[in-house]
């Protein structure tokens, strides 16, 4: 079995590298810190890393080239790196980098690998019951600068653009299972895990994090669920579900809105159209 993850260096991806590697399988690590990749691939013995910047859509491709160049079928595809940023900023296309990191990587990601997916392939997006906070996506907006100014910041404003990235990567599940029907697309949300989750915010996040850390999950107890959804046979025939603690479970209304799924897509293929 090959396991291409994305955020594989770090908490729950490395968590779960870990565990699906003691398993059998050979995994592959994208990442954007190719020394720190290197340490984690010589840990898990049989690896492959890919360096890759997934704001970027240029180094997405170019990975994803150095992949299919070098790289069995992919049996198992997590998408799994993802970001809070506190401040509004934006990647090399243009886009802003919550959304870029969140939602256009793992679309580009996994429609680029579309002819070198296995039959039945499962891919896996990690995702948050921050959703549930997010009515709907703002399409007018996507650009989302509101989430960073004035008393919205101070209001939590980041965390409710990251909530809405996470809506967006349950909808694009739900619409690559329709779109991609010889997969099978999963998302689950790992609760509170002591990670390095929002500790690229400044001291006051870093902080804030290190209060929460008693409470939370290990990043092995945050993993459990994505192994189980890349490894049992209970899910084999599931696809554009999403779970929690290892059992299926109803994301938020605006979570099931086909209408906003297929508007998502559209505008995602318009996001990424090569320049």
């Amino acid at each position: 079995m090959y396991v291409l993850i994305t955020g594989g260096t770090n908490g729950i991806g490395l968590a779960a590298a870990r565990e699906l590697a003691a398993r059998g399988a050979r995994i592959g690590l994208v990442a954007r810190d190719r020394d720190k990749a290197e340490r984690v691939a010589a840990e898990l013995g049989e690896a492959d890393v890919y360096e890759a910047d997934l704001t970027s859509q240029a180094s997405i491709r170019k990975m994803v080239g150095d992949v299919t160049g070098r790289a069995p079928a992919i049996d198992v595809l997590v998408n799994n790196a993802g970001a809070m940023f506190g401040t509004h900023q934006v990647s090399a296309d243009g886009i802003e980098l919550t959304w870029a990191l969140n939602v256009v990587a793992p679309y580009l990601i996994t429609t680029q690998f579309a002819t070198h997916l296995a039959p039945g392939a499962r891919v896996i997006g990690t995702a948050s019951d921050e959703h549930e906070k997010a009515k709907r996506i703002d399409f007018e907006d996507l650009d989302g600068e509101r989430f960073f100014t004035g008393s919205a910041r101070l209001a939590g404003g980041p965390l409710r653009r990251y909530g809405e990235t996470k809506l967006a990567l349950i909808l694009l599940s739900g619409e690559l299972a329709r779109r991609m029907p010889t997969i099978h697309t999963y998302t689950f949300e790992p609760g509170l895990v002591a990670t390095g989750f929002n500790t690229n915010n400044g001291r006051l996040m870093k902080l804030m994090m290190a209060m929460t850390k008693p409470f939370a999950r290990t990043p092995e107890q945050g993993a459990a669920t994505l192994v189980w959804l890349a490894t049992s046979p209970d899910v084999a025939d599931d696809t554009g579900l999403y779970y929690s603690r290892e059992r299926r479970t109803d994301p938020s209304p605006a979570a099931q809105d086909r209408a906003a799924a297929d508007r998502l897509w559209s505008t995602l293929v318009e996001q990424t159209l090569p320049k």
